[in-house]
Parts: C-alpha cells; structure tokens; sequence
C-alpha cells in the first residue's frame, strides 16, 4: 500500500486515504490533476459507478466519469471504498 501512495505522488495525484484503528487503509481516493482541469471546464453531467466485489479485498470501486461537449468521456476519480455508505 506504501509503494501506492508513493507512486500516486510521483505521478502527481490528488490523493486521500482513511485507515481504521489498527492502521488498515479503509478508502482510497485518488485523481489526476489534468482531470481537475477537465472537470472545471465541464462540470455539467458527471456519471459514477460503483462496481462491487470484483477485487481482491472485495471494496467496491468506484468511478467518476465526465462528458464534454462533444460527448467524449473522460475519467474524472477513483476511490476503493469500505463500504457504499
């Protein structure tokens, strides 16, 4: 998990994690800072989707996508998550 955080801070992402009392990360939250940009000057529909049970550690995934003008999509985050709530 440390190499991780120390890779998505070499590539420049926003990062934010929370662990539980025993030192467990419990959600991660990361994005580019391009996607930031891209989400400034689209702001208007934003997709998210949650897929579940499909890793290892069984934390759901969740996507936050975009759509410009033109209708191309683009990645705006990403977060494994404890749980949907």
């Amino acid at each position: 998990m440390q190499f991780l955080l120390d890779k998505l801070q070499d590539k420049r992402y926003i990062e934010f994690h929370r662990k539980d009392d025993i030192d467990y990360v419990k959600d991660l939250f990361w994005s580019h800072l391009t996607s930031g940009d891209m989400l400034c000057a689209f702001p208007q529909v934003l997709l998210m989707d949650c897929t579940y049970k499909t890793n290892r550690y069984r934390f759901p995934l969740l996507q936050i996508v975009g759509v410009t003008s033109t209708e191309k999509t683009f990645s705006v985050a990403f977060a494994f998550i404890d749980r949907e709530k």
